[in-house]
């Protein structure tokens, strides 16, 4: 199993984590609630949750490496849903085995 820990600072963790949960809801099982989001992709899971100051974000994949590209593609994702006034600096961790 392989994990990805990132967080960013934003006030605004709450309504990405909602709307990039509607955003790929169509494609993916999604749940989520106000403090939290959870998104099952094909090859990894992902795991969202909101604080006040900041948006946590887990990587998983149980049957392997998270792909690299998947970092990228949920802070791009992110930040869309944030909209252009707000900047989205996500610091990742090293992966883990």
């Amino acid at each position: 199993m392989s994990t990805i820990n990132g967080e960013a600072a934003t006030t605004e963790a709450s309504r990405a984590i909602r709307r990039l949960c509607r955003h790929w809801s169509h494609k993916f099982q999604v749940q989520f609630d106000d403090s939290l989001g959870v998104i099952h992709l094909t090859d990894a899971k992902v795991t969202l949750h909101a604080t006040p100051d900041r948006i946590h974000i887990l990587l998983e994949n149980p049957a392997g490496e998270v792909p690299p590209r998947l970092m990228g593609v949920v802070a791009e994702h992110l930040q869309r849903m944030l909209g252009a006034e707000a900047v989205l600096d996500v610091k990742w961790s090293p992966p883990t085995q």
